[in-house]
C-alpha cells in the first residue's frame, strides 16, 4: 500500500521548522538602570562582556510528535500479533470457514475478499489433508515499520511448527501487517511477507 501521509521523519522535520524561531519569542531580560558615574577603568582588550542570558527551551516529548499515542500503538501491535498468529495457524481438520471466521473480526472490510480467497485455495487444502498437516504459530517479535497519520505497519515475526504424517518441521517467517484506525481501536488492512514491503 502506498503511504497516505508524511512519515515520522517528515513530521519531526516539520516540527523542527515550526520551532526554528521559538527562541525569538522568549522575553529578553529587562535592561538594568545605568550605573552611577564612576571613574573609568581600563579593561584588558581580550576580555569580552558577558552576553544576555536566556532560559533553555525544553524539547517537546517525543510521544507528542506521533500521530497516535503509545497506548494506541501498543494496541495496534497486539492486534497485528494476534492476527498473524491466527493467519499462520491452521489444521487439515479445520474447515476453511472456521479459519476465516477467526480472522474476520480483526480485518477491515476491504481485506475480506482476499481472506476468503486464501481460505478456499483447493490445492493447498488438498495437500494439507493428504499429509494431515496442522500448523501452530507463535509470535516472537513485533516492530513498528511505518507510521503515518492514517495507518501503522507492524513487522510481525513468528515461529511456525507444522506437524504432518512425515514428521514435524519448524520455520520462522516475518509479515508486514498494516492496520488502520477503526473507532477506538484498529483493523488489519493488509498482510504480506515483510520482504515484499507494505505496498
Amino acid at each position: 500500500m502506498t503511504s497516505r501521509a508524511a512519515r515520522p521523519a517528515a513530521l519531526l522535520a516539520a516540527v523542527g521548522l515550526a520551532c526554528g524561531g521559538c527562541s525569538l519569542l522568549l522575553p529578553h531580560p529587562a535592561a538594568s538602570p545605568a550605573p552611577a558615574s564612576r571613574p573609568a577603568t581600563s579593561r584588558p582588550a581580550s576580555s569580552a562582556a558577558p552576553g544576555p542570558r536566556t532560559a533553555a527551551v525544553p524539547a517537546p516529548p517525543l510521544a507528542s510528535l506521533l500521530p497516535f499515542s503509545p497506548a494506541s500503538l501498543q494496541a495496534a501491535a497486539a492486534l497485528a500479533g494476534r492476527f498473524t498468529a491466527t493467519w499462520d495457524s491452521w489444521s487439515w481438520r479445520q474447515p476453511p470457514a472456521a479459519w476465516l471466521a477467526a480472522l474476520q473480526p480483526m480485518a477491515a472490510a476491504s481485506l475480506e475478499s482476499a481472506l476468503a480467497q486464501a481460505a478456499g485455495t483447493r490445492g493447498v487444502l488438498a495437500q494439507r489433508t493428504a499429509s494431515r498437516q496442522a500448523a501452530a504459530a507463535t509470535v516472537t517479535a513485533l516492530q513498528v515499520r511505518d507510521l503515518t497519520p492514517g495507518s501503522v505497519t507492524i513487522t510481525v515475526t513468528i515461529t511456525q511448527v507444522i506437524t504432518a504424517t512425515s514428521g514435524t518441521t519448524r520455520s520462522a517467517a516475518a509479515w508486514a501487517v498494516t492496520l488502520t484506525p477503526a473507532g477506538a481501536g484498529w483493523l488489519v488492512w493488509d498482510i504480506e511477507p515483510a520482504a515484499a514491503g507494505n505496498t
